[in-house]
């Protein structure tokens, strides 16, 4: 007999009569924790409720059985296990989800409570703890959720790499690592962070059997240092993913909240794991968006560095105009005294006064004439670096230390910069305060936030301990990008490179937008990276830019058609932006572009709403040429409701001009009209045939295609 504690939709917590067995689930998931006197706290089940797989705990005399969650106390690990009393258990719902809280005392000295959490509709359960001392002592390493399962045969654990390099370099030679998908069978692995939360790796891992099908994924919501272990286990796994890079001091009175961690269930390969994932942050993570985003952008960096004025950047938003771009952002150089010449970004950070020499009629001016021209207007920040040379509103006391030294970035290296601490309360105020004036003044819609280092501060005096600076430094962040958020609903707020090198999780849920990576040459390398990380990251998320190339130009009348198609086709499936001198473009480039545009914006509720497909394996690229070696790409995005679809397709040049593709995802019972835009043909073929049989696509010399995929009434 059960009794529903809490109820949003078709998500809810029960509780059974005994009174120490809690169930929380929807329609997609169910978890059962049961208390037991003399065992702690433990997992009785998971349960898949779409499949009806169930996942077993481990035995609880197994050396790796569930512990639910683990911390360390003063280096002492504790867990769920060792919970010694429970002391209540409460439920709440809200608009969206349930949540099951269950308070517990662990060890001698500690109360924590463990938060767990569903949304309707979603097939993730969310983790986390609220630890509240009765004595002083040091938390440290937290996995809010650790999850042990019996009946994993075998088990392939998949992750996707993180960016390796915070700009645009690689190996010498080598597999190409940034956005780097990896299978591998699981024997004990160990991963980490390096120096930012998705610097090495990205932490998203999925685990699969080797008969496939069911699986479970596992992510952490922290902008800081991660490390995490895998084990096989013979008849199953254990993962467990930690929080690092800090011990916080806690005192009695006190409450310190963990970063979530999140469990997702899936049936069928990768991509349908990703399909999960994808919905979860969709609609459990990333802050509302308007129906027509991601917005086309145009950005002034790689065509401009620094050296900017309002007589160049006219002439570059009326082409943008043009081209039917929606928002043109000013980035890095738009402030005094900023140089002319070079990346050098550096000077003047801090000042945060518009130049009067490089916009005489005013940067509010400039940003009404964007909007004359029918676009929105965005401009770039790095609040966390200051120049240490020039004088600004910010104080010397603020900066971040490690041992005393201050943390002063060597890049750009004819500059002297130093590192805010934004775990500091009045950091956080000043940031806060001159960017909501600045984006008042321009009235900025979009606000790109850099963040060129990274230092961990070891000042005591500054709202943190000489221990967990890394910790209240993202903290710190993602307040003053919440205060923004609520003053100004309708910013969009992009993380060019804040807490992760460029984005996780907690990152997400601040911001609604992600530049994916400074290398943004040549088009093979941009797909790479999209490949990968559309699989932790839905598709429109993924910022990426056409640039001006030596290997690529869009300024030489000899470039090909098919070329140019090719180029501006592999930024398509992800969020859709330009950075170039349109001035120097061709006018074959130009009407290209338009196209191009046009057609984006009438795919993008696809791509925003639909299941993204990787049709093919991502391609081994390897340092330092990049060479795809012959080989074929192609990706896909159908509609939920299965009615349309659109596929890109890329061949390399030396490769076979002809391949049958495979499609996913489609209603066998209906009939498709396949259009490829480039030959203005249509041909009809149902969904089985074009999943089973496959779709011949022959190239010729092209080196793209774009097919469109509409089923008949």
């Amino acid at each position: 007999m059960q009794q529903v504690l809490a109820a949003c939709g078709a998500a809810f917590v029960s509780v059974e009569a005994d009174g120490a067995t809690w169930r929380i689930g929807n329609e997609k998931v169910q978890k059962t924790v049961a208390w037991r006197d003399g065992e702690g706290l433990r997992l009785s089940a998971l349960e898949h409720r779409v499949t009806g797989r169930k996942w077993r705990p481990l035995p609880f005399d197994h050396e790796a059985a569930g512990d639910e969650f683990l911390f360390h106390w003063n280096e002492s690990a504790l867990s769920g296990r060792r919970a010694s009393a429970l002391m209540s258990a409460r439920a709440e719902a809200d608009e969206r989800s349930v949540t099951l809280a269950l308070a517990l005392q662990v060890g001698e000295s500690l109360n924590v409570t463990l938060y767990q959490r569903v949304h309707a509709g979603l097939a993730v359960i969310e983790q986390w703890l609220e630890v509240a001392p009765r004595r002083a002592g040091t938390l440290s390493r937290v996995a809010p959720l650790t999850l042990a399962v019996a009946d994993l045969d075998a088990p392939t654990l998949h992750w996707v790499r993180g960016l390796q390099n915070h700009g645009a370099g690689m190996p010498a030679r080598g597999p190409y690592p940034a956005y780097r998908l990896r299978s591998e069978p699981l024997g004990e692995l160990h991963l980490h962070s390096g120096l930012r939360s998705t610097w090495h790796e990205i932490p998203w891992f999925v685990l699969q059997g080797a008969a496939g099908g069911e699986g479970l994924f596992v992510g952490l919501s922290y902008s800081g240092r991660w490390s995490a272990t895998a084990r096989n286990l013979g008849q199953g796994a254990a993962l467990e993913l930690f929080s690092d890079g800090y011990a916080t001091p806690l005192h009695p009175g006190e409450r310190w909240t963990s970063p979530v961690s999140f469990l997702g269930f899936f049936c069928g390969d990768l991509d349908d794991a990703a399909h999960a994932q994808h919905a979860y942050v969709r609609r459990a993570v990333v802050p509302p968006t308007p129906e027509d985003f991601p917005w086309v952008q145009y950005n002034t960096w790689f065509a401009h560095l620094v050296d900017i004025d309002e007589t160049i950047l006219r002439p570059e938003a009326e082409l943008a105009a043009r081209l039917g771009v929606e928002v043109f952002v000013i980035d890095a150089g738009w402030w005094e005294p900023s140089r002319r010449t070079s990346d050098n970004f550096t000077t003047g950070l801090g000042v945060w006064r518009p130049s009067a020499e490089k916009f005489p009629s005013g940067l509010p001016a400039f940003g009404d004439f964007v909007r004359s021209l029918g676009m929105k207007f965005g401009i770039w920040v790095e609040p966390e670096r200051v120049d240490l040379r020039q004088e600004g509103t910010w104080r010397l006391d603020w900066l971040a230390r490690h041992h005393d030294a201050i943390i002063s970035p060597p890049w750009p290296p004819d500059t002297v910069s130093g590192w805010l601490c934004f775990g500091h309360p009045e950091v956080q105020a000043w940031a806060i305060d001159w960017i909501s004036r600045l984006v008042s003044d321009v009235g900025a819609d979009w606000l790109k936030w850099d963040s060129n280092w990274w230092g961990v501060c070891t000042c005591a005096h500054h709202g943190h301990s000489a221990t967990d600076g890394e910790f209240h430094q993202v903290q710190g962040v993602h307040r003053v990008m919440s205060e923004l958020r609520r003053r100004f609903p309708h910013l969009i707020i992009e993380n060019c490179a804040g807490g992760g090198v460029r984005s996780d999780f907690a990152m997400l849920a601040h911001t609604h937008i992600t530049w994916l990576h400074d290398a943004s040459t040549p088009s093979r390398r941009v797909r790479f990276h999209l490949a990968g990380a559309t699989h932790p990251f839905p598709p429109e998320l993924c910022n990426t830019w056409v640039v001006d190339a030596e290997d690529e130009p869009l300024t030489d009348s000899t470039t090909p058609q098919h070329q140019i198609d090719a180029i501006l086709r592999s930024r398509m499936f992800g969020a859709f932006g330009l950075s170039a001198r349109l001035m120097h473009w061709t006018e074959d480039a130009f009407q290209a572009m338009q196209k191009a545009i046009a057609q984006y914006k009438r795919l993008r509720p696809l791509l925003k709403h639909g299941d993204f497909y990787h049709l093919l394996p991502q391609v081994d690229l390897q340092c330092p040429d990049l060479d795809l070696q012959g080989r074929w790409e192609a990706y896909a995005v159908i509609a939920a409701d299965r009615s349309q679809g659109a596929v890109w397709v890329f061949r390399d040049p030396k490769g076979e001009p002809s391949r049958r593709l495979h499609l996913r995802g489609l209603d066998a019972t209906r009939t498709y009209a396949v259009t490829d835009i480039d030959a203005a043909r249509t041909v009809g073929r149902s969904g089985a045939a074009l999943m089973e049989q496959g779709l011949a696509v022959d190239l010729g010399e092209h080196t793209s295609a774009l097919l469109l995929l509409e089923a008949e009434p």
